[in-house]
């Protein structure tokens, strides 16, 4: 039994397909680099749009002074948003995100987590969460905040990681809402210029 699958083995691998030369991967590779490099080309080219698209705004500045947050993560914002002239208040920024906070019951139980309501549109509410994310990194406000919400006593329901970065995104809704309505820049707390 074990000769014939040998013999079987052998004859398969010498009777189907054709072997790839030397020549040819290494054409295959050429193109692949030569693809690659397109592509990073295109990204700069959208970079350098976007870049251009963000500076031509009048909220964009506004948003740019708020530290973490770098042009890529603004555009993305004011693509989702529009302007913030035609906005109220930022509760409708927040629900247009689907990001506000709602109750999970099932036959009369509460979950123990308070999920997102994902009601509103998904790329506002990825741009904002892939916002959020460098800022909790790099922004020792919005840091110093986390780690409050997530320290806080039993009591007052403590935060675990994904709804503190949840609860971040729904501030940094209402701080961007509010710098561009005030049209004033982004000014660190005092606690936090201390921490940094």
């Amino acid at each position: 039994m074990r000769k014939k699958l040998l013999v079987l083995h052998h004859i398969a691998r010498t009777s189907i397909g054709i072997e790839a030369s030397a020549r040819s991967v290494s054409m295959e590779i050429s193109f692949l680099v030569e693809k690659f490099n397109l592509i990073k080309q295109h990204i700069r080219t959208i970079e350098g749009t976007m870049v251009r698209f963000v500076d031509e705004t009048e909220e964009g500045k506004y948003l740019l002074s708020i530290r973490g947050l770098n042009y890529i993560a603004v555009a993305g914002l004011l693509a989702e948003i529009g302007s913030f002239k035609q906005y109220r208040n930022a509760k409708q920024l927040i629900k247009m995100a689907g990001s506000n906070p709602t109750e999970s019951e099932s036959a009369g139980k509460r979950g123990t987590h308070t999920p997102m309501s994902k009601h509103g549109r998904p790329v506002l509410r990825y741009c904002a969460w892939t916002s959020v994310i460098p800022m909790l990194r790099f922004n020792s406000d919005f840091r110093a905040w986390a780690k409050k919400m997530r320290e806080r006593p039993v009591h007052a329901n403590p935060l675990n990681g994904r709804e503190v970065v949840g609860a971040c995104l729904n501030r940094l809704l209402r701080l961007s809402f509010a710098l561009a309505k005030k049209q004033s820049y982004y000014q660190m707390p005092e606690l936090a210029r201390i921490a940094v």
